[in-house]
């Protein structure tokens, strides 16, 4: 006798699968072969899947890929270019230094992995590594660069947070015939307990690092030497959000001028007073809240979730209300970046896609995005 709910598939796959776990495998399935789906977004297909990406300028991209490569996607040709930067492990994690930061006239890229390692290399050669961080003692999870000066800032499984320097001269990384090899200048551990998933600068003065991860606290960091921003007119050692509002892992965050936002695994994305330190808006899901993006000149937050939707927030008028939802992606969304009126969504699903934020606002035919 089978019992209820039993998998009686005669696919191998599936031996250790529940019914539900099958339903939604058939669902996602389904999904993959809705032609809709397929086009919306214009989406540039990775052959792997995208953990993260940042914009090297509007016709660039820099992925960080599953498959243990970063690679440059072209946003113009809707396709990677072939090179590749080669790691151990999953790149979890990629950023691009300023415009000002070139070397034979390209911009420098990093990325991270489960190897423990951080890459630089040049975007229009990701082939050749120009240089090696290392001092990690697990996954590094997280990277950002600082967009005037030649500084990179990495979290990682291990708990800490590093800052590095390289050369004031891009081009003297060139010069080298082997990558050049680069210790930490400052290395934070002790605050957080818990792996760091995500750090952002505050974007008027790159003056602040703000650091979150899977202990489900926030902290903000001096982004030149690494102390602890100092908490006015309290008695607080140092500036922090301590758990409580999130419940657990922050996956991302992300600042506007005056505000910060966070995503988080408790389904919420929260939009945080800076100077109170208190929540000024908690935008509430029904999965795992995977990637924030405030788009203020427009008035509107967008969100990316667990199963692969994207949400579009209206914040500027009173209570927020979601007006708009994409269904594209279908396995989870990865990242969120903007530039201008454009911004950009990777997921799971081996797809980068692009969006332009007035269309979807001002989009008449209902909840769902679907242009004709």
């Amino acid at each position: 006798m089978t019992p209820a709910g039993a998998n009686i598939s005669s696919d191998r796959r599936n031996f250790f699968m529940s019914s539900a776990q099958l339903e939604a495998l058939e669902k996602k399935e389904q999904q993959e072969q809705d032609p809709v789906r397929q086009q919306l977004g214009s989406p540039i297909r990775t052959k792997a899947r995208v953990l993260g990406f940042e914009l090297s300028d509007k016709d660039t991209a820099v992925l960080a890929l599953a498959s243990h490569q970063a690679k440059v996607a072209d946003l113009n040709a809707g396709a990677c270019v072939k090179a590749a930067v080669k790691h151990a492990g999953p790149v979890t994690s990629v950023a691009v230094l300023g415009v000002g930061y070139k070397a034979g006239g390209s911009r420098i890229a990093m990325s991270a992995s489960w190897d423990k390692t951080i890459k630089i290399w040049a975007v229009d050669n990701p082939q050749r590594t120009l240089a090696v961080l290392t001092g990690h003692s697990d996954f590094v999870k997280c990277l950002v660069a600082h967009p005037t000066m030649p500084i990179i800032y990495s979290g990682s499984a291990d708990k800490s947070i590093m800052l590095w320097r390289l050369p004031e001269s891009a081009d003297a990384l060139m010069s080298e015939q082997n990558p050049l090899e680069i210790a930490p200048f400052k290395v934070i551990k002790g605050k957080h307990t818990g792996q760091i998933y995500t750090l952002c600068l505050d974007p008027t003065t790159a003056s602040t690092v703000y650091s979150a991860g899977s202990d489900a606290s926030i902290r903000a960091w001096d982004a030149l030497t690494g102390a602890p921003l100092a908490a006015a007119g309290d008695d607080l050692d140092s500036w922090h959000i301590a758990r409580g509002q999130h419940k657990t892992n922050i996956f991302d965050c992300k600042l506007t001028e005056n505000e910060l936002w966070t995503a988080s695994a408790d389904k919420t994305a929260v939009g945080w007073d800076l100077e109170t330190r208190t929540a000024d808006l908690v935008l509430e899901h029904s999965t795992a809240v995977t990637a924030v993006l405030p788009i203020p000149q427009m008035g509107v937050v967008v969100t990316g979730v667990r199963d692969g939707v994207i949400y579009v927030w209206q914040i500027s008028s009173g209570t927020p209300v979601i007006i708009r939802e994409i269904h594209a992606h279908t396995d989870d969304v990865t990242c969120l970046r903007a530039t201008g009126r454009i911004f950009y969504s990777s997921g799971l699903d081996e797809t980068l896609r692009k969006w332009d934020i007035r269309d979807v606002v001002e989009f008449g035919g209902g909840l769902e995005y679907i242009p004709a």
